[in-house]
């Protein structure tokens, strides 16, 4: 009986202590931006931004919400910004290195690889647009 009234006191705890934690990885991945975690080579560097979309096979709003986002942005912005998918599974050092925890993540770069915007969770188009405009040499306009 006193397992049954101790039931919701233990997830009660669970969930507090799996919020703290995703606080603080929250902060700590705030503190890339600013940086540049894998630095771009000379050779290929050009004049635009970019994005770093991080994504896994069982990610579903990566599929259904993210991906199709992404392919609207990059439709209308054609040539000015560059989006790479990262599947966690087939690069999981990249993914430490810029310290994603959730699925989907977004990462905007400038044209130098400076990390300038972390989205975790769903961004949607526009909110990746207005955070590309701010890094883009050329001004985004909205579509």
């Amino acid at each position: 009986m006193t397992l049954v009234l101790l039931a919701p006191l233990i997830a009660a705890v669970v969930i507090a202590g799996a919020a703290v934690g995703l606080r603080v990885q929250g902060r700590r991945q705030q503190q890339l931006v600013g940086r540049v975690v894998v630095p771009v080579d000379p050779g290929t560097a050009d004049s635009s931004p970019s994005v770093l979309f991080f994504t896994g096979e069982a990610c579903t709003i990566c599929h259904t919400a993210q991906r199709p986002a992404l392919e609207t942005l990059a439709a209308a912005l054609r040539d000015q910004v560059a989006v790479r998918e990262i599947d966690i599974a087939r690069e999981p050092e990249l993914a430490r290195r810029y310290r994603v925890m959730s699925l989907p993540t977004t990462i905007v770069l400038d044209h130098a690889g400076e990390v300038t915007a972390i989205n975790t969770g769903f961004a949607s188009a526009e909110r990746l647009r207005d955070q590309l405009s701010r890094v883009a040499a050329v001004p985004i306009a909205a579509a």
